[in-house]
């Protein structure tokens, strides 16, 4: 399927959104994606066309700064981790997740991340991995560190 791009397959992936890349919603669901996390705005997502397709749908802005400022990484630190529950909640159904930003390529990438790290992978191995599947993650200025940065912040105990 085009501009998609499994981390685990048949459970979760990501991809750019329709602000850039259009997507068919029906292919969306015929490709088994019963839940959409939008990681920007959700601009240009149908909510109500997810809806009567049967795809769960939740909007979680995160900062696209580039270069990241002051401020994001306590930004993604609180909304992550409701991400993160909307990814679990949709395992529990058996319900594939796709994960959207604008490019599907920094925001996406990092909730991926995010989510390899609470699977319990090492901060460093969780990035390798999302780079793997990928291959263009954490390429804007400042996200090959920046990620690092919220990655450690989750990971503290005062979170």
């Amino acid at each position: 399927m085009k501009h998609i791009f499994w981390l685990i397959e048949g459970k979760l992936a990501g991809r750019s959104g329709p602000n850039k890349d259009a997507w068919d919603l029906t292919e969306l669901k015929a490709a088994g994606f019963e839940a959409i996390a939008s990681l920007n705005n959700g601009e240009m997502c149908d909510s109500d066309a997810m809806k009567a397709l049967g795809i769960e749908h939740q909007v979680f802005n995160l900062p696209d700064n580039i270069p990241p400022v002051e401020g994001d990484v306590e930004i993604c630190a609180e909304i992550m981790p409701r991400v993160l529950e909307f990814i679990r909640h949709a395992e529990t159904q058996d319900k594939a997740v796709l994960l959207h930003c604008r490019s599907g390529i920094n925001r996406t990438e990092l909730m991926m991340a995010y989510y390899l790290m609470e699977s319990g992978a090492a901060p460093v191995h969780a990035v390798s991995q999302v780079r793997n599947a990928s291959g263009l993650a954490f390429d804007a200025d400042g996200w090959d560190q920046f990620v690092y940065d919220v990655l450690y912040r989750l990971q503290s105990p005062s979170n």
